[in-house]
């Protein structure tokens, strides 16, 4: 079906350049596709784009504005509906979505969350329709619930989580859910038992160079990267700052720097920023975060919770660089491989640190990191989609 029909995919949270995790994922995944498939049309926060061969070959803009957070939050909550369905269903997405969800050429639908697959009318026989979910979604409006001091945020996810259940027990049949992980499906599976499910793992898109190599005694330079409009990952920085950037500094003085590079800081990250003095790279280009990436000594996965972070792991190792995960990050211990490092006491990173500065970062640690971002690419993710899609 996928290689004689076209495919659609309806990412709402989509926006040009990517730059999250998210964005990354579906443009990588549209490019692959259209490598061996037929075209692949993309429709995005506020244009649609027509991948062939690989490449971007047409954009038409439908215009439309996401929802703020707390208008978002609101009209969840007013509407018993979910967070993201406010925030990115927007008419404008909704009319230019439907108006490709009628054309009779489309084979393949690939919705990016689950809230976007309300927008096609379901059930409907003609077509597969798949789910990529990103994360384990229960487990992330569950962890913000319980993270977050705001009423309003704690409600909305409250509400966010009965609407997945709801719209699941009507719905489960006519789905099927892509996760990147095994953890994630089987916490999907716990809420929604026996639900049409594949594992896809994402990929990762290889550098031309990697980082050199690191001489013993250098200053250590911690990298973050991640959209910073997103509330894990300031949770995630501020969960760094409070637990183990004492115990680094401690140990290394001023031979620490830490940066922080991302799109859309929210004002909770320029303000820890500015009180921790760590360098803020506000909305950068790829060759700046190249740059960015090929100086780090080690890059930053500092969750207290994790849902998605995979993606960010394997963007490191595409670039040679070890990353200091914490347990929370447990679920892909395997792709951190030494000079890497997955524990949660700060000693012990501090202790790792302390130690890879000691003795370097040789060109056979850039080029293990290097094999463990080779095995995953996203060709295979695309192939491992059109596989699913065709048998389930």
């Amino acid at each position: 079906m996928a290689s004689t029909r076209d495919t659609l995919i309806l990412a709402p949270q989509l926006e040009y350049p990517p730059r999250n995790g998210a964005d990354v994922t579906i443009v990588e995944l549209a490019r692959s596709i259209s490598k061996v498939s037929t075209p692949v049309d993309v429709v995005a926060a506020r244009e649609t784009v027509r991948y062939e061969a690989g490449d971007d070959i047409e954009r038409q803009s439908f215009g439309g504005q996401m929802r703020s957070r707390p208008a978002a939050a609101a009209r969840a909550i007013l509407r018993q509906s979910h967070y993201l369905r406010e925030k990115l269903l927007t008419p404008a997405f909704v009319a230019e979505a439907s108006r490709h969800l009628a054309r009779t050429d489309v084979g393949v639908v690939l919705h990016s969350y689950l809230v976007t697959a309300s927008v096609a009318g379901l059930p409907d026989l003609s077509r597969r329709h798949l789910v990529w979910s990103h994360n384990d979604e229960f487990a992330w409006f569950e962890d913000l619930r319980e993270a977050t001091a705001n009423p309003l945020g704690k409600r909305a996810a409250s509400v966010s989580l009965h609407w997945l259940h709801q719209f699941l027990s009507v719905h489960r049949d006519s789905l099927t859910l892509l996760h990147v992980t095994e953890a994630d499906q089987a916490g999907w599976e716990r809420h929604v038992p026996g639900h049409r499910s594949a594992v896809v793992p994402i990929g990762v898109a290889l550098r031309g160079h990697p980082a050199p190599a690191l001489a013993p005694g250098e200053p250590v330079r911690l990298l973050f990267s991640g959209a910073l409009s997103v509330r894990m990952n300031f949770d995630a920085l501020n969960h760094f700052a409070e637990r183990y950037l004492p115990a680094l500094r401690a140990r290394l003085g001023d031979a620490l720097s830490v940066a922080v590079v991302g799109s859309s800081p929210l004002p909770d990250v320029e303000a820890l920023c500015a009180r921790e003095g760590w360098l803020l790279h506000p909305n950068v280009s790829e060759e700046e975060m190249d740059a960015r990436f090929r100086e780090a000594t080690f890059s930053l996965l500092p969750f207290p919770y994790a849902t998605g972070a995979k993606l960010k792991l394997l963007k490191s190792l595409a670039y040679g660089v070890p990353a200091l995960c914490t347990e929370a990050v447990g679920a892909q211990a395997d792709l951190a491989v030494p000079p890497s490092l997955v524990a949660g006491a700060p000693e012990a990173w501090a202790d790792h640190v302390v130690a890879v500065r000691k003795r370097g970062i040789s060109d056979a640690d850039r080029k293990r990191l290097l094999g463990v971002a080779r095995a995953h690419s996203w060709d295979a993710s695309a192939a491992r989609l059109l596989e699913v899609a065709s048998t389930h």
